[in-house]
């Protein structure tokens, strides 16, 4: 079953920080607007695009033995035998290097011996009882 990755409205205030920013400098100064405001203004949407392709791209895999998480060309495969752990987190900080999630709320799991990642499924309780299904020795943390 494919999940999607869940999406927190704090990314809009990220990606709209710099945009008003750009007008408070824009409205203050007194050179020609149009040269303040379209480098940022590019930028911006570049970063909104590769944001957007990212989000639509992410999902999460439960097939057969396998957890499958995508994100963009990046692919990774982790067999479900392997899961030790899965944590609920909920902090906006993260410790994993990897973070193929669009929410600060999600969860992490921990596989082989030092390998975790963090993700958002949609349906936490839902993905995570699946997991349980196909490996009932997973601990999990709230």
């Amino acid at each position: 079953m494919k999940y999607k990755s869940d999406f927190s409205k704090f990314n809009f205030i990220i990606l709209l920080i710099p945009v008003i920013l750009v007008l408070i400098i824009g409205i203050f100064e007194e050179k020609d607007i149009e040269v303040i405001l379209i480098p940022p203004a590019v930028i911006l949407g570049l970063l909104v695009f590769i944001f957007t392709v990212l989000y639509f791209t992410t999902y999460y895999e439960i097939q057969k033995e396998e957890l499958i998480i995508s994100m963009f060309f990046y692919k990774v495969r982790i067999k479900i035998s392997e899961i030790r752990n899965v944590n609920y987190s909920n902090s906006f900080i993260k410790t994993n290097i990897y973070k193929p999630g669009f929410h600060h709320k999600g969860i992490e799991i921990l596989y082989h011996k030092y390998d975790d990642i963090f993700i958002s499924p949609q349906n936490r309780e839902q993905f995570i009882a699946q997991l349980k299904e196909h490996n009932p020795t997973i601990e999990i943390k709230k």
